[in-house]
């Protein structure tokens, strides 16, 4: 055996001639160099440099990198188009969107109540759903359930204050409401052309208002420190709040026992009426209490 007989040609090797390379095909969305659209860059209006306002050369353009033009593969007619029919459906989604939301809160008010108010004491994971809210048009399954347990919570910690808060002396509330009620009136029959204000009493800086007959709790009787809302009396209790301090409970609660004499007696000690914080001289010092506002509230 020769040498000869190991030198067979590769085409024989391989059957014949090799395959002929199948020439790739550009993707559909492939356009020509010469189908494109070439237009001056905007930016630095065909020139491919970036000037200063005071006309100084600083660099290339950034948007075009120095090129002077931009290459698109539609016409500016249509890319004009497709940004109106994006702006559109954007809005389109935008309303649509706005109505789940409004649906959201009006089927889970008191979730919205709970997360508009803890979002305004600074609460991050209120806030957090809310932001979910507005980005998707409603809450989780998971998101409203953690709600509802903080609502669950709420309504359990207000139960356990209503079941702790102090009795009022009833005929002393009675006494009280009927002493507003004349003041009202007294002011109202005064007053000709001016705005008629609800009375108010104010001792060592607690203020006791009757509630307006729109509010929450028509009937109720307000107390507050300043701008500091200290709590109300209703139903025969005081619901104070957690800023109202023991000695401004106990303040109120005597009050209100027996309102005439405690104004009486505030009046006496301070030398202030506790109606219109004016000083007391002479026997209205004696008696604790301006004429104008003795006759006012009937005392």
């Amino acid at each position: 055996m020769s040498n000869d007989d190991f030198n067979d040609d590769l085409s024989d090797m391989l059957g014949g001639k090799g395959p002929v390379a199948t020439p790739k095909q550009p993707p559909a969305s492939y356009i020509p160099l010469e189908k494109r659209f070439e237009e001056a860059c905007p930016k630095c209006r065909g020139t491919g440099k970036f000037v200063s306002y005071s006309g100084r050369v600083i660099g290339d353009c950034f948007n075009c990198k120095g090129a002077g033009k931009k290459v698109f593969k539609t016409s500016p007619e249509s890319r004009a188009a497709a940004r109106v029919s994006s702006a559109a459906r954007s809005q389109q989604k935008a309303q649509s969107l706005l109505g789940e939301i409004t649906q959201w809160q009006e089927q889970h008010a008191a979730a919205w109540q709970w997360l508009t108010s803890n979002v305004a004491r600074g609460n991050e994971f209120a806030k957090s759903l809310t932001d979910a809210l507005y980005k998707f048009g409603s809450l989780t399954d998971n998101q409203l359930a953690a709600v509802e347990r903080n609502l669950a919570k709420m309504a359990e910690r207000k139960a356990e204050r209503e079941a702790a808060a102090p009795v009022v002396e009833t005929s002393g509330i009675d006494r009280l409401k009927a002493a507003f009620d004349k003041a009202a009136a007294y002011t109202a029959a005064k007053a000709t052309g001016l705005t008629v204000r609800n009375p108010k009493i104010t001792m060592g800086g607690v203020t006791i208002s009757p509630a307006k007959a729109t509010s929450k709790n028509p009937g109720a009787l307000y107390v507050k420190s300043g701008e500091t809302y200290l709590g109300k009396i209703a139903d025969g209790k005081f619901f104070a709040t957690g800023d109202c301090t023991p000695e401004q409970q106990a303040q109120v609660l005597k009050f209100v026992a027996d309102p005439a004499e405690a104004a009486k007696v505030y009046g006496q000690e301070t030398g202030v009426c506790c109606v219109c914080n004016a000083t007391l001289r002479s026997e209205w010092r004696l008696r604790g209490i301006g004429p104008i506002c003795a006759e006012k509230f009937g005392w």
